[in-house]
């Protein structure tokens, strides 16, 4: 999939009599395979937002207390996935496999889609959910079935990680790169590996870790709003739900700083501008504001600096490109 798919749903939009209806034709059968039943006294209400990246489908919201169940006659349609699902404000209960859980705030449990179980948000509350499928989590997370209707302190850092990253993630937009959308689908999963239990190196060792990736998923972010007057450390942590401190801090483990990056990388699109004959016609000002520069006279020394040459004498420098 090369583009994330988003989707809001929400009760209010409805007419209050065909509410409950509605949520179980396309929440219920088409989206999730799942049986909703509100409990009583109740008027079911709900809205939640669904976003979907390669090979894994992020959700969250609000519901009345309701049950979410998967019943027998329901596992001849079921998705081999595996989905974490966290209370963020209120308290669950949750039962698979021959086990029970009680879910409080701000925890999260881990079930299948493809085993009769029941997800009953208690209260009035918020919610949030990973599905990924479990030929993905399986290279991390040996016997998976193991880890399921298992107790998740609320406290857990990885936990506090990925409710943020899920958020974050979410308003990515549908402009988000192919590359981009895939690296928010891998730090997921390795979160998730990280709050079944599997040490961090382990994780690491299948793929990039989940510093790393957050590293590559903020210069993919950074790659994409170049031209925004508010790209800053702070917009770039607030996309990840983490502080600007923490962005900046990725960037100086690795030996550099965010504002190096940040210039590098617009110098680098001025550059390949000046050389792009379909830009010939394209004032130098102009090419570096598109770039995200506002002082021209700091542009043009940036420029001489990096390159050796001005813009000016850069562009002469390419015949097609006059």
């Amino acid at each position: 999939m090369s583009q994330p798919q988003h989707l809001s749903l929400d009760t209010a939009m409805l007419p209050e009599r065909d509410r409950l209806a509605v949520w179980r034709e396309v929440y219920g059968r088409l989206l999730f395979n799942i049986e909703i039943d509100p409990i009583r006294g109740f008027p079911f209400e709900a809205r939640t937002e669904l976003y979907r990246l390669p090979a894994a489908g992020l959700s969250s919201g609000w519901r009345t207390p309701a049950h979410f169940r998967i019943s027998r006659r329901l596992l001849a349609t079921a998705s081999d996935n595996i989905v974490l699902a966290v209370v963020l404000r209120g308290r669950a209960e949750a039962s698979q496999l021959g086990r029970e859980l009680e879910v409080p705030q701000g925890g999260a449990v881990l079930m299948t889609t493809c085993d009769v179980g029941r997800h009953t948000l208690l209260d009035r509350g918020r919610h949030l959910s990973v599905q990924l499928p479990r030929q993905a989590l399986a290279p991390l997370v040996r016997n998976v079935e193991d880890r399921l209707l298992q107790p998740i302190d609320p406290g857990a850092p990885a936990l506090k990680l990925l409710r943020g990253y899920v958020l974050g993630a979410m308003t990515m937009g549908e402009s988000a790169r192919a590359e981009m959308q895939r690296l928010a689908a891998q730090h997921l999963r390795d979160l998730i590996a990280l709050i079944c239990g599997v040490r961090e190196d382990d994780v690491a060792a299948q793929g990039d870790g989940p510093r790393a990736a957050r590293l590559k998923l903020a210069k993919l972010a950074i790659k994409s709003r170049l031209g925004h007057g508010d790209l800053s450390a702070e917009s770039i942590g607030a996309l990840q739900q983490v502080s600007a401190d923490y962005i900046r801090k990725l960037f100086r483990d690795e030996g550099t700083s965010f504002h190096d990056f940040v210039l590098e990388e617009r110098l680098a699109q001025v550059h390949a501008s000046l050389a792009d004959p379909l830009k010939a016609h394209e004032s130098i000002a102009r090419l570096a504001l598109a770039a995200g520069f506002g002082d021209i006279s700091y542009f043009n020394r940036c420029f001489r600096r990096r390159f050796g040459l001005s813009p000016s004498e850069r562009r002469k420098a390419y015949p097609s490109a006059e």
